[in-house]
Formats: structure tokens, sequence, C-alpha cells
């Protein structure tokens, strides 16, 4: 095979179960897989991944965090600044790629201050809606400044691409992609609700508790199963026993990158996100055969799911709507059924093979 470029995914730490972390690692892969020499530049204290990455491609780590610490002063702080934009300019002139992709704002911010367009094309990989990340007034001064100055910033669905175009930057969207597999037809025996994700309030959780304890009371024969970890999960536990759900609303950590049996498990796949940019995990739930119930928030569900053709989108924070939703799903085998066959053909449209065409035309124009 023909030897394409050479580059460099520019990351922070790949050792957690995150959808972030597994559309970073999926991205290397492939990009590996079609012939690019990759590297791995991971910018934290650990390269582990959690992921499983190809063994050909190149891992490196060197703990930058520039100044986005809690130790320290303010003066110490910029001087680590500083000191970090001087040992990524060095990485990158070692390392010599042709194009970096850099997937967090600070890490992009950091390419441009050091200098690294003058021997790389720059792309700043988004992969959180415009508002989701706060950042404080010296870091979005230098995003307003910077982000201009990119080669491109990709986003992961149309709607966020005006954010950065009004900034005054190059922006496209790419969606990412998913392992597509055989249809899987659920059983109709089956009574389980899946939720997958962090337990943090941006992704709801304090609304996926009011809309499970709904469904729950009003089905007993039913489980929702819930995969994940975070800041609320003793605040879930509290409420499992509050409400003597115990057995029926199960909360598991990941304890693998393989979630497949999950999938394969349920007949309905619930998210309750305030914020996405896409929902990874609302994707592959769907491509295993899944039907999806999602609130229709800023920019993100709306993309993978045809409202009512492969699954249901409900106002944004409307627990009582959300909880219908279910309903009408869980006393329909049939819709179900139909709307798991249906959501496995809409999810062709983010086969391996078209997202690389899109990135292989920014990667190789002249292909």
């Amino acid at each position: 095979m023909k030897k394409e470029s050479h580059i460099a995914l520019i990351c922070s730490r790949l050792d957690l179960p995150g959808g972030t972390e597994r559309t970073i690692v999926n991205l290397a892969n492939l990009l590996h897989e079609k012939g690019h020499d990759i590297t791995l530049l991971v910018l934290d204290e650990t390269d582990r991944c959690f992921y499983p990455v190809n063994p050909d491609i190149q891992i490196r780590s060197k703990n930058l965090h520039f100044g986005i610490e809690s130790k320290g002063n303010m003066v110490t702080r910029k001087i680590r600044f500083l000191r970090n934009l001087f040992q990524l300019k060095n990485i990158i002139r070692k390392i010599r790629p042709e194009t970096i992709i850099s997937t967090e704002y600070q890490f992009s911010i950091a390419c441009i201050l050091a200098g690294a367009k003058k021997k790389a094309k720059v792309i700043s990989w988004e992969h959180h809606h415009f508002y989701w990340l706060k950042r404080n007034r010296l870091w979005q001064f230098l995003f307003t400044k910077t982000y201009p100055k990119l080669d491109l910033v990709v986003c992961q669905n149309k709607d966020e691409v005006p954010f950065f175009r009004q900034m005054g930057c190059s922006a496209t969207t790419i969606p990412y992609h998913l392992h597509l597999r055989p249809l899987f037809v659920q059983k109709e025996s089956s009574r389980e609700i899946l939720s997958v994700g962090w337990l943090i309030r941006r992704k709801g959780t304090d609304l996926q508790m009011k809309v499970a304890n709904n469904v729950l009371k009003k089905y007993p024969a039913w489980i929702w199963r819930i995969i994940g970890d975070g800041e609320l999960k003793e605040q879930l536990l509290d409420f499992i026993k509050e409400n003597n759900l115990e057995g029926r609303l199960v909360l598991e950590k990941p304890a693998s990158h393989d979630i497949v049996k999950y999938y394969q498990n349920a007949s309905i796949f619930v998210l309750t996100s305030r914020m996405e940019s896409f929902g990874m995990v609302l994707a592959e739930a769907m491509c295993h055969g899944v039907p999806a119930v999602a609130f229709d928030c800023d920019t993100g569900p709306r993309h993978v799911i045809t409202n009512n053709e492969d699954g249901i989108l409900v106002d944004t924070e409307n627990t009582l709507q959300m909880s219908k939703a279910i309903s009408k799903l869980i006393e329909d085998a049939s819709l179900r059924k139909k709307m798991g066959e249906k959501a496995v053909a809409n999810m062709q449209r983010f086969s391996p093979e078209k997202v690389y065409e899109l990135w292989k035309q920014l990667l190789t124009p002249d292909s």
C-alpha cells in the first residue's frame, strides 16, 4: 500500500472509558488502516489507552498542561504555560508530521502559539457542543485570537459550524464513524432499557433519575441499566435506594471497552443529555438495532435520530414527555422492531468508508 501522510493526533489521557477517547482511538486506527503514518501524542501523565490501539501506531506521551492546573499560582502557571509551549514546539519538530489534528481547544491554541503551522497543517477536531466548555478570560482571549489562524475546524454536525465561522474560522463537518455490524434482531422478550455515559449534570443524570422513576414504577417487569461513572454516582445510588429501585435501576461501571452485549440485550436506548455534539453511544446503540429516545438538545441527537422513524426526539429537559415516549415503545414491540431495523439502515451513513472519504479530502486534497 502506498504510504500516505504522517498525521499526529494530539490529545489528553486516553485511559478513560469515554466517548471522546473512543473516537480518537477509532480515528487513529482508521487512518492507519488507510495507509497513514500515525502518531498519537498524548499530552498527559499516562500513555495508557482504555480502547485497543493498533500496535503499529506510535504513542508518545508528555505531561503538558499549559498552566491549566490547580497547583501553583498565577505567575508559576504562566511560566509553565510558556515552558510547555517550547516543549510542544520541540516535539513537533522531532516527529515532523505533515498534519496535526488537535482534539482539545488548549492544544489547538498551543499549536498556533508554538508555530506549528510553519511545519504542518493544523486542524482542530471539536468533540463538544460550542458552549459546553467554559474558558477563563485568558483562554477565551487566546481562543478568539488563535482559532481563525487554524487551517480548519472539524465539527461533528452542521449546526456547530456557524459558531466557528462567525469567529473567522474555516470550518466543516465530519461525523464520527461507527464499526457497523450485521443486523442484530432484538429479542421481543427483552425488557431492558439502556443508557451509557458519564454521570454528570450535562449528561442529564438528574433528569434520567426522574424519567426512570416514572417508567419503572409504571412497568414493574422492566429494568433500566446504566453503564457509567462520574460525580453524580453517589446521588444516583441514593436515589435508587430511596425509591426502592434496587435490581431494577442498575448502575454498572464500565469494565471493558467492548459493551456490545449491553446493546444486544437492550430493547430501548435512552439519552438524557442537555448538550451534545453527536452522541456516540446513541449512534452505537442504533447501529445494533436499538430504537432510541433522546432530548432534542442543541445540535446533537437530531443529527443521529430521524424522529419517529428510527427513534423519538422529545423537548429538552421535558421528563414527562420522555417518559411517555419510552412508554410508547414499551407497549408496542412491533414498533420497537420496526424502528430498530430502520436504525441499522440509517446508521450506514456513518460507515468507516464514508467517513474516511471526508477525511481523505482534507488530508490528501489532490487524491
